[in-house]
């Protein structure tokens, strides 16, 4: 399934929902900066403009009303926790909003990278929605 999302000022969300994983394509609209596109230290945690944060969690709520989502946190693939995440946090030097967890696989290459995908297991698609929904409320 791929439901397409264009929910945030900067990012055109297309999660393309497996049976495993959902892998998110973004591009920057049309006169977004080309450094905006999200941040991933693969395995370890992803990074987004801080204005990209509520079109993420709108997409991530899609994502959760599939029946491949209800599968996966049936079948107990992932942690299906908020803890699996860390509090986000914002770098105010650039603007990033950053949560550790389990985005992109995970290799021997350190730090984080501009990318055009990204995936998160199934399982952990529900406690990164909880982190980023809570700071968002928080604010």
């Amino acid at each position: 399934m791929r439901p397409s999302t264009a929910t945030g000022p900067l990012r055109h969300w297309a999660p393309e929902v497996g049976d495993a994983e959902v892998a998110f394509a973004c591009a920057p609209l049309p006169g977004a900066p080309a450094d905006a596109l999200p941040r991933v230290w693969p395995g370890r945690g992803l990074g987004l403009p801080e204005t990209d944060v509520p079109g993420l969690v709108t997409a991530l709520g899609a994502v959760m009303a599939t029946p491949q989502f209800w599968r996966a946190r049936r079948s107990g693939a992932g942690r299906g926790s908020e803890q699996i995440w860390s509090m986000p946090h914002t770098d105010p030097s650039d603007g990033f909003l950053y949560v550790a967890g389990p985005c992109g696989r995970w290799n021997n290459t350190a730090g984080y990278r501009p990318v055009h995908t990204f995936a998160i297991p199934l399982g952990d698609v529900g406690g990164l929605r909880s982190r980023l929904a809570a700071h968002l409320h928080t604010g």
